[in-house]
């Protein structure tokens, strides 16, 4: 290859010539700079002393958190980003999770990753390769099918015979990570990885260690049993705390069975069985095709006979075509084998499958029931069994209802385990807080204060409206009585303390003026929530009280009556907005940008209420734009139409809700208007206003402190029962 000096996974590869040839597969080279190249083996590697912390093996815990690594990365701007990867299927899968989404990561372009890994004479690992792209490597180049297989084992020397499987890993464990860091834009700040349930301390070390080596976090583990268990109950598999549920793993050989309970917030481990004394599916279904398609005196019988020597007659490409025919089995009746030349290709059913897998299907039954008593528990006790298919083997669900006495639930998602395993580990890491994230923030634009502009200019409208249609009485020049629309006065406070929320909605996203310098450095998001809400609390407050202060100085009359409904109908939202602004920095990171979104005033509907009670007052009063009887009594009953609108729009969030309850209170707020109702048709908004205020506490306060409802909910349940 002639290219000059490049960078894999921020590396720099400056002999990257040399060390692969042209005879290297074509989807390899394609892919070469996305692959990982590490130090040859023997080569001494940073290693980080820290292993994680396991239970004895007998009764080991689901979820184990790894201790602190300096290779952690810190925090990011967004709140930070949990890989999951999956090394106890067949083949590779990761999820990422970023401010709540789940994201499946594509590697190379596809779903899930080969485990294999290649290495050439000079050292050099290659990650993501199938056996099918191994039979193109070179001659001196080694292909190991899978790292995982060579943990746990005995120490030997690092050399060009044995390489370090810690080092094999790291590759793979570095390829992912890299894909997963491009695809979302930032590195993963916490790692989760599903391993087998009988990985002990040795294996789940060396897991940790090569996570440490590809520059990721110290991973928490988590055992495929326990990742799918929690995907099924995601999908609304109801497994009670304290129940079993009995898992099969089918997908990789050997089958594994596992009784787990559920506890707490997890799964504990009573007891589980590999099927190991029986050879594995591919080389059953192998030999019973061959049988079926050759001769007695055929070569390749006694060839498959032997699956140590996989080089044999083709073997490893016979194989191959085995489990592509089993994928094409899952949606087709029948499938094509390739038998090595100069034999004829056959064709192979999904009876055939069931025929050759006879011997693992024979197991189920004594499997179970011996799975069962190792866990002391019986079939009642089961709540659930979860099942991960063999590709086309109908048989084995059959077989597996009929011995537990439950239809099994089945997971064949690719990424099932890395998502059940985040689901997991949610509950067991520390999740970042708005007080410590930084949220990108860009320069305040006048656009952007549009709405608060418009919720402001509504209040100012309101107040004017409500002091010029005054009916002022007086006795020789002295102000002895003036009347107004009070619950109208109180909503242009409640409008300017709402005015308040639109501005500091705005806080946690935007700077007015100078970029942050180091001498100034970037508040936290969770800081500027609180200042923002805070000032809004103050400020609409303060606004409404000089509200009701400026009418009693326009009217010349005593302000009392005034400051009260301007004061007390800005009060509830005020003290709304002082929680949020003591409460909202707990909020977990990821839940900020829907917060946000839910915080924004509805704009829409506050216009729309604003424009209702003032055609209301104008209808009363005749005063702009109303000057006759003739159009007061339709403006008017418009009016009350729209501020009903309003209020059923605001009281709720439900679509629905919002469906059924405005048009029926337009049209009986229009039905009922007159001037004794108008007032209590204002309150009513008032009301709706205040509620849409607790709602968002209330919102607030669970997203801040979400044991204390879980908590809540526990007592209730217990009371009721």
């Amino acid at each position: 290859m002639d290219r000059g000096p490049c960078t894999v996974l921020r590396e720099p590869v400056a002999v990257v010539r040399g060390h692969l040839h042209l005879s290297l597969p074509r989807r390899l080279i394609v892919n070469l700079f996305a692959y990982t190249r590490m130090s040859a083996p023997g080569q001494p590697t940073e290693k980080d002393s820290h292993h994680p912390c396991t239970k004895d093996h007998g009764e080991r815990i689901t979820v184990d958190v790894a201790s602190p690594s300096p290779a952690r990365l810190p925090l990011m701007p967004n709140g930070g980003v949990t890989a999951s990867i999956d090394l106890s299927s067949t083949a590779i899968a990761v999820t990422v999770s970023r401010e709540g989404a789940r994201v499946p990561i594509l590697i190379d372009g596809r779903l899930v990753m080969p485990p294999g890994v290649a290495i050439s004479p000079a050292g050099q690992l290659y990650a993501g390769l199938d056996s099918t792209a191994a039979r193109s490597l070179p001659a001196d180049h080694r292909f190991i099918d899978d790292p995982t297989d060579l943990l746990g084992k005995p120490a030997h020397p690092s050399g060009p015979g044995h390489p370090d499987p810690v080092d094999l890993l790291a590759a793979v464990l570095r390829h992912v990570g890299y894909h997963a860091a491009n695809q979302v834009g930032q590195p993963a700040t916490e790692l989760t990885v599903t391993v087998p349930p009988s990985w002990g301390p040795r294996r789940r070390g060396q897991v940790s260690e090569a996570a440490t080596r590809a520059g990721l976090p110290s991973p928490a583990l988590v055992t495929a049993p326990a990742a799918l268990a929690a995907y099924a109950a995601s999908l609304g598999v109801t497994m009670p705390e304290g129940s079993c549920v009995l898992v099969c793993q089918a997908d990789r050989h050997p089958a594994t069975l596992t009784v787990l309970q559920a506890v707490g917030d997890g799964y504990r481990e009573l007891a589980t069985h590999q099927l190991d004394d029986i050879p594995d599916l591919d080389h059953l279904i192998t030999q019973r095709v061959v049988h079926a398609a050759t001769a007695d005196n055929d070569a390749l019988r006694t060839a498959i006979r032997q699956p140590a020597n996989d080089n044999a007659e083709g073997h490893i490409a016979l194989l191959e075509s085995v489990r592509a025919a089993r994928h094409l089995l899952v949606d087709q009746d029948r499938a094509p084998i390739l038998l090595p030349a100069p034999r004829q290709p056959t064709v192979i059913t999904r009876d055939d499958i069931t025929n050759a897998a006879q011997p693992l299907l024979d197991q189920i039954p004594r499997a179970v029931t011996e799975l069962l008593d190792a866990a002391d528990v019986d079939k009642a006790h089961l709540a659930a069994v979860v099942l991960r298919p063999a590709h086309a083997l109908p048989a084995l669900t059959d077989q597996l209802a009929q011995a537990t006495g439950a239809a099994p639930a089945l997971i064949d998602q690719p990424h099932a385990l890395a998502d059940g395993a985040l689901a997991l580990t949610a509950a067991h890491q520390p999740r970042p807080r708005a007080a410590a994230t930084r949220l990108p923030r860009i320069r305040l634009r006048i656009s952007d204060l549009t709405g608060a502009l418009l919720i402001g200019a509504s209040s100012l409208t309101l107040l004017l409206q409500a002091v010029l249609t005054a009916d002022i009485t007086t006795v020789n020049t002295w102000v002895v009585g003036a009347r107004t629309s009070l619950p109208q006065l109180g909503t242009a406070g409640a409008l300017a303390m709402l005015t308040a929320f639109a501005v500091a909605h705005l806080a946690p996203t935007t700077w007015l003026a100078g970029a942050p310098t180091a001498s100034t450095p970037e508040p936290t998001t969770g800081n500027l929530i609180r200042r923002g809400y805070l000032a809004a609390a103050v400020g609409g407050a303060v606004t409404a009280t000089l509200y009701g202060l400026a009418t009693g100085t326009a009217v010349e009359f005593d302000y009392t009556p005034y400051l009260k409904w301007t004061l007390g109908a800005a009060l509830p939202l005020a003290t709304c907005a002082a929680l949020i602004a003591a409460t909202a920095p707990r909020i977990p990171a990821d839940a900020l940008p829907s917060w946000l979104a839910r915080t924004r005033p509805a704009i829409t509907y506050t216009l729309i209420a604003a424009a209702g009670i003032f055609l209301m007052r104008a209808a009363l009063t005749l005063t702009t734009p109303i000057h006759t009887n003739n159009t007061a009594g339709i403006a008017g009953s418009l009016g009350a139409a729209l501020l009903g609108a309003a209020t059923a729009l605001t009281a709720s969030r439900s679509r629905a809700i919002r469906t059924i309850t405005a048009p029926g209170l337009a049209i009986g707020y229009a039905l009922v208007f007159s001037y004794d109702t108008s007032s209590a048709l204002i309150v009513g908004y008032l009301v709706a206003l205040s509620w849409w205020g607790i709602r968002l506490t209330a919102h607030t306060l669970r997203l801040a402190f979400p044991t204390v409802g879980t908590a809540l909910h526990r007592l209730v349940d217990r009371s009721n029962g």
